[in-house]
């Protein structure tokens, strides 16, 4: 029988969201256990990605993938593989709703505590393992836990000296380096049309700056061919800010935005409806693929 969950920020053991639904009053044995949890909860960082301690009463697992650590506290009973096929789901579940840029800039404890519904549901089934409708994955997972053993953790390791406990939490990043997903067929025909579009700014810069007043309306030659340099820049600049995975950037992709608005105004005459429409779509487009494109799911690799 599952009894607690708990999740956590791996780097630093902020607690993420817990179970709420087990009264432990009463119960002293369960009481300890929860104790060692906690403890080991905040030393995540220090041991592989997946593990077991023995509390002599419980079985606490412990998995963790993308900065984010799961601990279960189970019965002693309870099998291994319904144990990290348990955390496994609550992991993509976990992931698939929090981006890790959220889960990092977390402040307080708990700050997704509503995740708790979704650890009551989980736990529900898998206390009831006959109901489970994931049961054709375990033979999957039995395997893989055969070939790689989880990591015993001591129970020295997490066991408080005198009452008290050192936390030391490491400053570096914990867990896979994160990858963002792949750009899609759409996301390179647009950024290949932004650049062919620069490449024509370009040249429309070269030949205003080369020909005669007379040749163009407005401001100016020189005017002209600074607008069209800009815009070139400016728009190649958008192109590296999506596929560098921008989103750390925005800033300066709605700056990008205002400038090829404004710059566009400008030289509006100077081009048909459209080529002004097609720049106004490509840069719409390359913001709304950067808003878009999120990080890979990137899940633990149990095979040998």
């Amino acid at each position: 029988m599952i009894l607690y969950t708990l999740i956590v920020r791996s780097k630093d053991g902020l607690a993420l969201s817990a179970s709420t639904d087990f009264n432990d009053e009463g119960l002293r044995d369960v009481k300890e256990s929860k104790k060692y949890l906690k403890i080991l909860a905040k030393k995540t960082y220090q041991f592989p990605d997946r593990c077991i301690l023995n509390t002599g009463n419980h079985t606490i697992f412990l998995l963790t993938a993308l900065g984010v650590s799961y601990l279960a506290l189970t019965d002693l009973a309870y099998p291994t593989v319904l144990g990290f096929s348990f955390l496994n789901e609550l992991m993509k579940e976990f992931l698939g709703k929090y981006l890790a840029l959220t889960v990092n800039q977390a402040r307080r404890p708990y700050s997704f505590i509503e995740f708790n519904n979704t650890i009551h549901s989980a736990r529900q089934r898998y206390n009831k393992p006959q109901s489970l409708s994931t049961r054709i994955n375990l033979s999957e997972l039995s395997e893989e836990i055969r070939l790689r053993p989880p990591h015993t953790i001591k129970l020295g390791e997490v066991k408080p000296l005198n009452g008290f406990h050192t936390i030391n939490v490491s400053k570096a990043t914990v867990g896979p380096p994160l990858r963002l997903e792949p750009v899609s067929w759409f996301g390179y025909g647009i950024t290949l049309i932004a650049v062919l579009l620069s490449l024509i700014d370009i040249l429309r810069g070269v030949a205003a700056s080369n020909s005669s007043f007379d040749d163009f309306d407005g401001p100016g030659v020189a005017f002209h061919s600074f607008v069209f340099g800009t815009e070139a820049v400016v728009r190649l600049l958008q192109v590296i800010i999506y596929l560098d995975g921008g989103k750390r950037n925005l800033k300066f992709m709605w700056i990008s935005v205002a400038v090829l608005l404004l710059s566009g105004a400008s030289v509006y005459d100077l081009r048909d409806r459209w080529q002004n429409g097609l720049r106004l779509f490509v840069t719409g487009a390359l913001v709304y693929l950067t808003l878009c494109r999120k990080h890979e799911l990137r899940l633990p690799d149990y095979n040998v």
